[in-house]
Order: structure tokens, then C-alpha cells, then sequence
């Protein structure tokens, strides 16, 4: 018996319609989710299904930003426990799960789930793919913190295997039967838990509760231009070296994360129509940068084009 392939594209359709029905296709290829697009006039998509009763693999490419939102309330109407590796091929999304932010910038990685609500926001041209797997095959291997992984890096040694090795399953899909797509799924799975096991152990408790606050509280004052090491410290009440090694452990700086949810901040104020009188200027010192050449740099090397270029997008 082959795989079940559904190949769905907005191209052919009636402009009225795409949207909603972008929506059912995300939904029936996942679980149900809120959807809204950003510039709903240049929309474009196109979707990608194979799956068995055990695995299924989904890829996507989108021209324009889109959120997707996982309410309490669906979780608990419409209960999903599977796991999914997502990968950010071109492009970049955010994720925000469970108190904790990751961004996947193109060739990164990371394992969430959907029985926990959360906001993804997805950047514009983004291209990407999510094998979904089995609870069972996760929790045994990695327990139930592993939902809380950063985003893993898969340009290099084993990250790059597993990369290259969706890519193929992907291409291949009308020449596997179910039998092959079920091992090549299964494989990736016990690769996808020895990369998270031997790169991103994760941390004690009591460093996550640190690392949660830490986040929450960079996430309300990153528009702040004295934010920093040693201001976030002096706010929560811990040194700096520690805040330092906790972030360490999955893969980040303080300094990071203040780039990171900066230029998220800026990005929702270039997209939102009623700024459209600010100047990039102003932009950039609402989001907490200290100068427009600071922040057309940082903006330029995260999302591969101008503050400029991505407002008139």
C-alpha cells in the first residue's frame, strides 16, 4: 500500500476563496488552528501531505507572513499529542510555546507539539517542513520536556543528515510504499532524539523556571535601550554569570534574545498598516535600537532584506 499524498496550491484559485481555504488545509493536514495572513492580496501558497496511520511528513511555501495560533480551547476540543521536527528552510518563523520563544532561521530546527497551546509567526517567502511523529516514540527517548528544545542547528554533521534526509523523503514521495515511509520515518525519529539528547541536553528545573523568566521578562522591556546582561540581572534578582550559563545551556546569549524579540517587535510595526507615517527611524528607536544604521544592519542579516524593502513587500 502507498503513502496517502495530498499536493494542494492556492495558485489556480479564486482569489476570494484562497485564504479560507489555506485554512482548512492546515488544519486538515494538522490539527485544528487559527490562521491569518498578512497581506492577504499577494498570498500565494502551496502545501505538501504524505502520511501512513503512524508518520506523516508536511511541507509548505508561502509568500506572505501568516500567524497560526493553538487556543486552550482547541487543544482541548481537538486533541493532538504527536510530536513534529519542524525545519525552516528559507525564511524564518518564530515559536512560542509553553513560556519560551525560539526563532528557526533557514537550516534550524525544532520538536514542539500541539497539545500545548501556542502563536507562530511566519516569516514572508518562507519555505519549511514538519515530520510529525508518534507521542510514544518521543517520550520514551527524550520525556516530556523535550517540547521545550531550542532551535537546533542542521547545516552540519548529524543535523545535516537529518536535513538532507526529510529533503529526500519529501522528493521521493510518489515511489514509497507505506512499509518505507514508515522506516525512513521511524529512522529519523531515533536520529532527531540522539542530536537532541547528545546537543541540547535538557535543563534542570530550576534552570528553566530561570530561563522562562529570563525570556519573559526580555520579551516586555526589549524596546528598552539600556536592556541588557547586567539590567536583566539586576531586575530578577540573579547575577549575570548565571544568567549567562542558563542561556547557555539551550543555546543562546542574553544579547541574542534582545536582537531576536527587537526585530520581532519591529517587524509587527513595519506590517501594521497604521504605522505607515513612522519613519524607519522611528521604528527602529521604538524597538529599542540605538541608531536606523544598527538596526538596518541586524534587520538585513536576520531576514535577508531591508526594514524598507519588507514594508513595501
Amino acid at each position: 500500500m502507498d503513502t496517502a499524498t495530498v499536493d494542494t496550491t492556492t495558485e489556480d484559485m479564486p482569489r476570494a476563496d484562497q485564504l479560507e481555504y489555506w485554512g482548512e488545509v492546515i488544519s486538515s493536514f494538522h490539527c485544528t488552528l487559527s490562521s491569518r495572513v498578512i497581506r492577504p492580496t499577494d498570498f500565494q501558497g502551496h502545501t505538501t501531505c504524505q502520511r501512513t496511520q503512524s508518520y506523516q511528513l508536511v511541507s509548505w511555501d508561502a509568500s506572505t507572513p501568516q500567524w497560526l495560533q493553538r487556543t486552550k480551547r482547541q487543544v482541548h476540543a481537538d486533541p493532538d499529542e504527536r510530536y513534529r521536527f519542524g525545519i525552516s528552510i528559507r525564511g524564518s518563523l518564530v515559536l512560542r510555546q509553553a513560556g519560551n520563544q525560539h526563532t528557526l532561521t533557514a537550516g534550524t530546527g525544532a520538536l514542539f507539539t500541539m497539545d500545548t497551546p501556542f502563536d507562530v509567526g511566519v516569516g514572508p517567502c518562507h519555505k519549511g517542513m514538519a515530520l510529525i511523529m508518534p507521542q510514544r516514540e518521543i517520550d520514551h527517548r527524550l520525556g516530556r520536556g523535550a517540547l521545550l528544545n531550542p532551535a537546533t542547528d542542521l547545516a552540519h554533521g548529524l543535523g545535516r543528515l537529518i536535513y538532507t534526509s526529510l529533503a529526500t523523503l519529501q522528493t521521493e514521495r510518489d515511489t514509497l510504499t507505506a512499509t518505507q515511509f514508515d522506516r525512513a520515518s521511524q529512522h529519523l525519529t531515533d536520529l532527531v532524539c540522539l542530536l537532541l539528547l547528545g546537543d541540547t541536553q535538557p535543563p534542570t528545573s530550576h534552570a528553566r523556571e530561570i530561563e522562562t523568566q529570563i525570556r519573559r521578562h526580555i520579551r516586555a522591556n526589549a524596546w528598552d535601550p539600556g536592556l541588557n546582561t547586567e539590567s536583566i540581572a539586576q531586575a530578577l534578582g540573579w547575577s549575570a554569570r548565571q544568567i549567562q550559563a542558563v542561556l547557555q545551556r539551550t543555546g543562546t546569549t542574553p544579547s541574542e534574545l534582545i536582537r531576536q524579540e527587537r526585530l520581532h517587535h519591529a517587524q509587527l510595526q513595519l506590517e501594521n498598516p497604521a504605522n505607515v507615517r513612522k519613519t524607519i527611524t522611528q521604528i527602529a528607536y521604538e524597538s529599542g535600537f540605538n541608531s536606523a544604521h544598527t538596526f538596518t544592519k541586524a534587520f538585513r542579516q536576520h531576514f535577508g532584506h531591508t526594514p524598507k524593502d519588507h514594508r513595501n513587500r
